[in-house]
C-alpha cells in the first residue's frame, strides 16, 4: 500500500515539473519580442503591376511628430536677481526688518555679481534710500578686493551729485568699509582731502553725516582708533559751523590721539568763540591718555575761573572727576565759591566720589542714578 502511494506521488511531482518547466519557456519566448511590437509578417511577392510599380499596396508616409512646446512661462524673459531684489528693497519701505532681510540677500549676490552691472544701478538710482543701500553693497567690494577704484566711483560720484540727501547717502556709504573709511582716504593721495571738503559743504545733510561716519567708526574699537580720533580733531578744527564741530569733538575718545592732536582740543576749550563748542572741547579733554591727564587736569581747574557760561564749566567739572577720580577731590574743592551757581554740581560730584569709584563708568552709574532719584522726587 505505502509504495502505490509512493508512485502516484512521484509521478504527481513529475507533473508539475514539466508544468513550471512549459510555463518557464513560454515567459521567455514572450521577452524576446518587443513590447507592442507585432510579429514579422511575410513579406508580400514582389511582383510588378501594368503600371509599372511593385507589387503589393505601398505604405503611406507617416507625418512628422511635430515637436512639443516648451510652456508658455518659460518663454518669458527671466528678471534679473539684482533687478528683482532692488525692487524688493524699494517696496519694503514700512518693514526696516524685512529691509534688512532684503540686504542679506544682496550682499549674498556681491561676489558673483558683475561689477558693471552693479555700479550702472548705483549710477541710475535716484531714491535716496535705495541709493544708501546699493552704494554700501558697493563699498563692499572694496572689503573683497582692496581696490582703491572701488572707492574712487564712491568718491567721483559724491563730487558730481547735486542732491543733498543723496550727497549725504553716499557719504553715508562709506561705512559699509571694514576699515574706517576716514583713515583709508587719508592715506589715499589724491583722495584724502575728500572729508575737509564734505566737513565745510554747504548742506547740513552732508556735514551730518560725516560726524556719522567717524561717529560709527570709532565705536568699532571703543573710540580707540588713533587715525579717527585724530581726523575727528583736525575735522573739527575746520568745520565751518559750531554743531559740526562740536559732534566731531564728540564723535570719538582722544585716549588714542598724540599730543598735537590734544594741544588741539586744548586751543579750541581757550579760542573758540563758540560755547558749544567750548564744551565739547572740555569733554573731550577727559578722555585724554593717562600721559596727558596732569597737564589737562591743571589747564581745566585754571581755566574753570575765566569760563562765564555755565554749560562749559559744567563739562569741566565733569571732565575734571573723570580723569582724577578721587584725586579730583580736592582740584573740586578748591573750585567752590568761583561761581555760587555751579557750587551745587560741584557738591554732587564731590558725594558720588566720597564712594571711590575705581572707574569712569562706575562714576557714571552712580551719577545716573542719583539724577533718576532726584527727578522722582
Amino acid at each position: 500500500m505505502s509504495k502505490g502511494l509512493e508512485k502516484r506521488g512521484l509521478a504527481l511531482g513529475a507533473v508539475l515539473l514539466a508544468v513550471l518547466v512549459g510555463v518557464l519557456l513560454w515567459t521567455l519566448g514572450r521577452k524576446d519580442e518587443a513590447p507592442g511590437e507585432a510579429r514579422d509578417t511575410p513579406a508580400a511577392p514582389d511582383t510588378a503591376s501594368a503600371d509599372g510599380t511593385r507589387g503589393g499596396t505601398p505604405k503611406p508616409a507617416q507625418a512628422p511628430v511635430a515637436a512639443s512646446l516648451p510652456p508658455e512661462d518659460m518663454l518669458r524673459p527671466v528678471t534679473c536677481e539684482l533687478d528683482s531684489l532692488v525692487e524688493e528693497y524699494r517696496k519694503g519701505k514700512g518693514s526696516p526688518a524685512y529691509r534688512r532681510y532684503v540686504v542679506e540677500q544682496l550682499r549674498g549676490l556681491l561676489e558673483k555679481l558683475p561689477p558693471e552691472q552693479l555700479w550702472a544701478k548705483v549710477e541710475a538710482e535716484q531714491d535716496p534710500e535705495v541709493l544708501e543701500a546699493l552704494s554700501a553693497l558697493w563699498v563692499m567690494r572694496f572689503n573683497l578686493t582692496g581696490d582703491k577704484g572701488v572707492l574712487d566711483r564712491v568718491l567721483d560720484k559724491t563730487g558730481r551729485e547735486t542732491d543733498p540727501t543723496r550727497k549725504a547717502v553716499l557719504v553715508r556709504s562709506l561705512r559699509a568699509s571694514d576699515e574706517p573709511s576716514v583713515e583709508v582716504l587719508a592715506k589715499h593721495g589724491s583722495k584724502q582731502d575728500a572729508y575737509h571738503a564734505w566737513v565745510k559743504d554747504p548742506a547740513p545733510e552732508v556735514r551730518e553725516a560725516v560726524v556719522g561716519n567717524l561717529t560709527a567708526e570709532a565705536a568699532r574699537n571703543f573710540g580707540r582708533y588713533q587715525g579717527v580720533a585724530e581726523q575727528a580733531v583736525a575735522l573739527a578744527a575746520e568745520a565751518g559751523d559750531a554743531k559740526t564741530a562740536a559732534g566731531l569733538l564728540g564723535a570719538t575718545s582722544i585716549e588714542a590721539a598724540r599730543t598735537p592732536a590734544v594741544n588741539s582740543v586744548r586751543r579750541m576749550l581757550k579760542e573758540s568763540e563758540h560755547p558749544e563748542v567750548r564744551a565739547a572741547a572740555a569733554k573731550a579733554l577727559g578722555t585724554v591718555a593717562a600721559d596727558e591727564s596732569e597737564q589737562t587736569l591743571r589747564m581745566l581747574s585754571e581755566r574753570f575761573a575765566a569760563e562765564q557760561r555755565p554749560e562749559v564749566r559744567g563739562a569741566m567739572l565733569e571732565s575734571i572727576a573723570r580723569l582724577g577720580l578721587t584725586k579730583a577731590v580736592p582740584v573740586l574743592q578748591k573750585l567752590k565759591g568761583v561761581d555760587r551757581g555751579m557750587d551745587g554740581e560741584i557738591d554732587m560730584w564731590l558725594t558720588l566720589l566720597a564712594s571711590q569709584p575705581q572707574t569712569w563708568n562706575l562714576l557714571l552709574q552712580d551719577k545716573q542714578a542719583m539724577e533718576r532719584r532726584s527727578q522722582g522726587g
